[in-house]
């Protein structure tokens, strides 16, 4: 969708999150209260008038009294009016980055991986920070402009009842303010995408950086690093610049013209007073009114010229609600699995005008069988694992798990069934014990009885608090690669899964502990279906069959030969036996 459906389409973007459904639900209260806000701001302009057309030249001062009385209580209604409206604007802010936040993370754990991963972390999180730039203008901004606009109407109605001709002034002020902005408009749309993508860039080379400060420190490249980063900040801080003097530029020109027009109200009505066609408190109320015509119009303004970048950022999150929604509640569930594999004539690109990676792959898998699949980097043995997890659909070709094509069925009710053991662990903020159940505490007693099977308790003993031990931000830093992986192993095994995709998740673990896991493997064998993707051929052992993978195929790879049985030597007759004595 982007930008080119319109702004306030519904087309892709939640339709619970556009403006106008934002405040459906206040409406009522903030047209009540922009109505009341408008009409108490009446009480002032027409004050003056009275004071100077009737109390001073009477000199009335006990009507004096009660008009001070009357216009502080309308003052005092109308500020706090304000400030209700801006608690009701406050509370919409808060509820619109509430719901798009969430829905925009609903999106990205459900979406399609492939489609997930054209775009880095860095993209994905600048689109999600975009959220607070929309936040203050989906928090009745606009609405509440769009509500107030009516009664500049009135303002100007009044001007011209009292002095007709004048009403020009702040017409003619006001048009050519637009003219200004909507100059300045159009060059700030450019200078803000243009700041936009500079911080993009930046964002992505922090992750990189982030993500790999170990080979950075170790091949002493932390200068060079610098240098670069230093580079994309300039870059980001003078698209700042320019963004912020484009801003200040319309806040000083609305300045200028709202003086402008109190200068043009004086100086046009004053001759009006002296030529006796405008009486003084007249020419005080219209220098009021003109005033408090302007106030929305220029808030009107000001709003158009952070629409600018409004409508690059409405851009930029638009994209998350393009990536494809998850359909798959509306597919039939697959009942309880045995754990066979099929793969029929499977095919997978991520691209229709390049060469697909994965191309007509067959293979069937019985339940509780073990398979053993090698191949060079990039050959595309995870993908090969997404695939048969369900986490991606091929371009061609069927996944079946006992029959079942994974493409056209709801699958996930099969996610604890079928466990993906990745190469990297990754750990989430918790205690280690919740790092292995995943928040289930059904699976608790399972979880410790995994976490012993494969000798996490020895490392857990160590630390304070055992399994207990609390995982913040960047904590799991400290923690060995190879427990990290033992960790995911157990997390994956704790649901008696029938399908195990395993991908290579034992590089970072030690000798002992690569014995220790060829024993729970073999301990499940004819229990679950095992995929082995490893480059160790003491795991690859373990499997009825392998294929390498190449050139996009599983090549099978002969059995390995059974050494033959030894002969044993033919024994030599004793001395004593009659075959070695001979006939007599």
């Amino acid at each position: 969708m982007g930008g080119k459906d319109g702004f306030f389409s519904n087309e892709g973007w939640p339709a619970r999150l556009t403006p106008f459904s934002m405040v459906s639900t206040v409406m009522g209260d903030l047209f009540l209260v922009s109505f009341m806000i408008n009409l108490l701001g009446l009480a002032l302009p027409l004050t003056l008038l009275q004071i100077y057309d009737r109390i001073l030249q009477f000199q009335a001062i006990s009507t004096l009294s009660l008009l001070i009385l009357g216009v502080s209580i309308a003052l005092l209604l109308e500020g706090i009016l304000r400030m209700g409206r801006s608690y009701i604007g406050a509370w919409l802010g808060a509820r619109f980055e509430h719901l798009a936040a969430c829905s925009a993370m609903e999106r990205f754990l459900t979406t399609n991986l492939a489609d997930f991963e054209r775009d880095g972390s860095g993209v994905h999180l600048e689109r999600l920070n975009a959220l607070n730039i929309l936040k203050d203008f989906y928090a009745g901004q606009a609405v509440g402009v769009i509500l107030d606009l009516p009664f500049v109407a009135v303002y100007l109605g009044l001007i011209y009842h009292l002095a007709q001709g004048l009403v020009l002034v702040p017409v003619i002020v006001f048009l050519l303010f637009v003219i200004f902005v909507w100059l300045i408009g159009e060059q700030l749309h450019k200078q803000v995408g243009a700041r936009i993508e500079s911080d993009d860039r930046r964002i992505n080379f922090i992750i990189e950086i982030l993500s790999g400060i170990h080979a950075i420190k170790s091949m002493a490249m932390e200068a060079m690093m610098l240098r670069r980063y230093e580079r994309l900040s300039e870059a980001c801080a003078k698209g700042a610049e320019e963004v912020g003097i484009q801003g200040a530029d319309s806040q000083n020109i609305g300045s200028f013209f709202s003086q402008i027009s109190m200068v043009g109200v004086v100086s046009f009505g004053a001759i009006m007073v002296v030529s006796q066609e405008l009486t003084i408190g007249g020419l005080a109320a219209c220098t009021m009114l003109s005033g408090r015509a302007l106030q929305p119009l220029q808030r009107a303004v000001g709003i158009w010229t952070r629409f600018q970048t409004i409508r690059l950022a409405k851009d930029r999150v638009a994209k998350i609600f393009d990536l494809p929604a998850d359909h798959s509640a509306d597919k039939p569930t697959i009942p309880e699995i045995e754990g066979r594999l099929t793969l029929e004539g499977v095919s997978f690109g991520f691209a229709a005008d390049k060469p697909p990676l994965l191309h007509d792959l067959n293979l069937d898998v019985a339940p509780g069988e073990i398979i053993g699949i090698s191949g060079d980097n990039g050959s595309g043995k995870t993908i090969l694992l997404w695939l048969m997890m369900g986490a991606l659909n091929p371009t061609a070709g069927r996944v079946l798990i006992d029959g079942y094509d994974l493409a056209t069925h709801n699958t996930r009710n099969l996610m604890d069934k079928v466990s993906y053991l990745p190469q990297i662990g990754m750990l989430f903020r918790g205690t280690i014990l919740e790092n292995i159940h995943m928040f289930r505490n059904q699976y608790l007693d399972e979880a410790i009885r995994t976490a012993k099977l494969l000798e996490l308790e020895e490392f857990v003993s160590k630390l304070p608090k055992g399994f207990e031990t609390m995982i913040d931000d960047g904590a799991d830093e400290s923690i060995p690669r190879g427990i990290k992986q033992r960790i995911t192993l157990a997390r994956s095994l704790v649901t008696h899964p029938k399908v195990v995709l395993f991908d290579e998740a034992n590089t970072g673990i030690d000798g002992r502990g690569d014995e220790n896991l060829k024993n729970v493997i073999l301990g499940m064998k004819n229990q679950a279906t095992i995929i082995l993707i490893s480059a160790r051929p003491s795991l690859l052992n373990l499997a009825s069959r392998s294929f390498l993978l190449k050139d996009g195929t599983l090549v099978p790879k002969p059995p390995k030969p059974t050494a033959a049985p030894t002969a044993l030597p033919t024994p030599v007759p004793a001395a004593n036996t009659p075959s070695a004595l001979g006939n007599v």
